[in-house]
């Protein structure tokens, strides 16, 4: 599947556009056959996540299946809101799903939706570990080497100037670093 682009309709208080809104609305519908329905979604970062349930009228049956949609907006275009929808069956690489979504889901035979789900879970696991990026305290020291054979060391800053969180700071080049951007196979040199 491609990507979709619409006029967004919804928007937060401080006129971004309401991505999460958007999608739901999308799930939520029925005809004579079955209903579809959000149970539960959230955005993590740019991607949407959500536990929807289809009801089938005929028998009865309720599945439960995780739905993911990588978004991006354009404030500059009237067509300003792009959504590429996927499910947990094609085997989307967005592994960031939270427990919450992942606890609410029915079991099923796909193997790409089960081989998702571990993925979803050992994602959740590894953002529990000590050595997390996230759990590394204020001060801390990594280090990694990038693709093209540089080594990249890099000080976990103190919230300041445009950042509200701490961030990653590299003192050769003078740059931040994204945390989505580190590797995960950095070396605590410090911490």
């Amino acid at each position: 599947m491609g990507w979709e682009y619409i006029h967004a309709t919804k928007y937060t208080s401080k006129g971004a556009v309401d991505k999460k809104a958007e999608i739901d609305e999308h799930y939520n519908w029925q005809d004579e056959k079955k209903k579809v329905q959000v149970i539960k979604s959230c955005m993590v970062g740019a991607t949407y996540y959500g536990a929807i349930q289809v009801t089938y009228f005929d028998t009865g049956k309720r599945e439960v299946c995780a739905s993911v949609v990588l978004t991006h907006t354009d404030s500059q275009s009237y067509y300003n809101l792009g959504m590429k929808f996927m499910t947990e069956c094609s085997g989307p690489y967005a592994v960031n799903c939270p427990a919450s979504i992942l606890k609410l889901l029915t079991p099923t035979e796909d193997e790409y939706a089960i081989e998702w789900r571990k993925q979803c879970y050992a994602a959740i696991e590894r953002k529990k570990s000590p050595r997390a990026l996230k759990n590394l305290p204020i001060g801390a020291v990594i280090r990694y080497t990038n693709r093209n054979g540089e080594v990249i060391e890099l000080l976990k800053h103190r919230p300041g100037y445009q950042f509200k969180r701490p961030f990653w700071y590299c003192a050769a080049s003078g740059r931040y670093m994204p945390a989505n951007r580190i590797p995960d196979d950095y070396e605590i040199v410090s911490a």
